[in-house]
């Protein structure tokens, strides 16, 4: 049972950001930052987060930041507990990073892949392990850049409709870019999801991909940067991930309702995710995490607290909504292949998806929003 209310959250201050908007009006572009992970289905949690330069493997943590910073996971691989060590240690190596426009990120990862390379040769207890890692990284200009090894994902949501921005390290994924075969489901299942990249490999230097953001990080109202590892990202669809991320909730309930509905979908695996938007001003703040304004340094979760309902009240109703959500837009579905090529579709073939992707939307939407009365939609 995944339930954010237990974990520890680190705070920042929403006093200090009222302050500064009454005293010289709206502000440069700031970052809010949600990060969460979970040991899902297994009984240790091999993933980790970074957010605001701190390390979790439990629980969540949420910052307000300024540019230039990194936000990351990681998803380890290695026998007994060295998978756990492998993403921690890059998370931890990664968080020493100082990184700025002239910062040669792939070579700084390399030399992070090397550490842990020489640390899992000399020590029985860190023996083969090796990471994904996937990262935003927003330089001081505020241009976004998303880095990856494995098959860990970075996507963005904008104008309601998301789109994968990294691009999978996987032998499925491989297979099918030579066009050998035409989807995943053709390969044994031990060999669908394997990683051909990994940091700490011993046997080749990781392939560490860069892709640049296209547009301005921030020009639209509703841009926001998802990266998950494959716990999540193999279990929700893209049409699932719309839906939640439209709903009016918070970011950090629309994530950890993301997280539990992949482990429903049928994942078997840790699960992590983090969300990350840009905003101008306090009042984008507010809307984007239901604080309210305050003088002083809050616990982010306490305040959120005394305009809840209890603590099982709120767990009865999270699980409410995430069956919900799920018998709207289906459970188990296995981990999807890769994206296959389709032929062109007619005018009348769009309009009719358009048209059914539109009111299931609607219907997932009006049925959440029945369970929380209390809660606007902002304008």
């Amino acid at each position: 049972m995944i339930d954010k209310h237990d974990k520890t959250c680190y705070t920042f201050n929403v006093g200090a950001c009222a302050r500064n908007v009454e005293k010289f009006g709206a502000m440069s572009m700031r970052y809010y930052i949600y990060g969460y992970t979970d040991t899902g289905g297994r009984d240790n949690n091999e993933d980790a987060v970074l957010v605001n330069k701190e390390v979790i493997n439990e629980g969540f943590c949420e910052a307000v930041v300024d540019a230039p910073f990194i936000t990351a996971v990681c998803d380890g691989v290695g026998g007994e507990k060295a998978g756990e060590l492998a993403s921690r240690m890059c998370l931890q190596l990664l968080s020493l990073v100082n990184y700025t426009a002239s910062c040669d990120l792939k070579q700084a990862l390399l030399e992070i892949h090397e550490k842990i390379r020489k640390k899992s040769s000399r020590d029985r207890a860190a023996r083969d392990m090796q990471t994904t890692v996937c990262a935003l990284a927003v330089d001081e200009q505020g241009r976004g850049l998303c880095v990856n090894v494995g098959d860990s994902r970075l996507y963005r949501f904008v104008n309601g409709t998301i789109r994968q921005i990294s691009s999978d390290q996987s032998y499925g994924q491989y297979m099918y870019n030579k066009g050998e075969i035409d989807s995943a489901q053709e390969l044994e299942p031990k060999y669908r999801s394997a990683i051909i990249s990994a940091i700490g490999s011993p046997h080749s230097e990781p392939d560490v991909a860069q892709t640049p953001l296209v547009s301005e990080f921030g020009a639209e109202p509703d841009d926001m940067i998802i990266i998950t590892t494959d716990g999540v990202s193999d279990f929700i669809s893209d049409n699932e991930f719309e839906v939640g991320l439209s709903m009016d909730l918070p970011i950090s309930e629309k994530l950890v309702a993301l997280a539990k509905l992949a482990l429903m979908n049928g994942s078997k695996d840790n699960v992590s995710i983090i969300g990350i938007k840009p905003f101008l001003d306090f009042e984008e703040l507010a809307a984007l995490t239901r604080h309210d304004a305050v003088s002083e340094t809050v616990n982010v979760m306490e305040m959120l607290g005394e305009h809840e309902e209890p603590a099982e009240e709120k767990d009865e109703l999270s699980d409410i909504l995430t069956i919900d959500l799920g018998d709207i837009i289906g459970k188990n579905k296995p981990a999807p292949p890769p994206e296959e090529h389709h032929e062109i579709a007619t005018r009348e073939d769009i309009e009719l998806e358009a048209h059914d992707l539109f009111m299931q939307a609607q219907a997932s939407l009006s049925r959440l929003s029945s369970l929380f009365p209390n809660k606007k939609k902002s304008d």
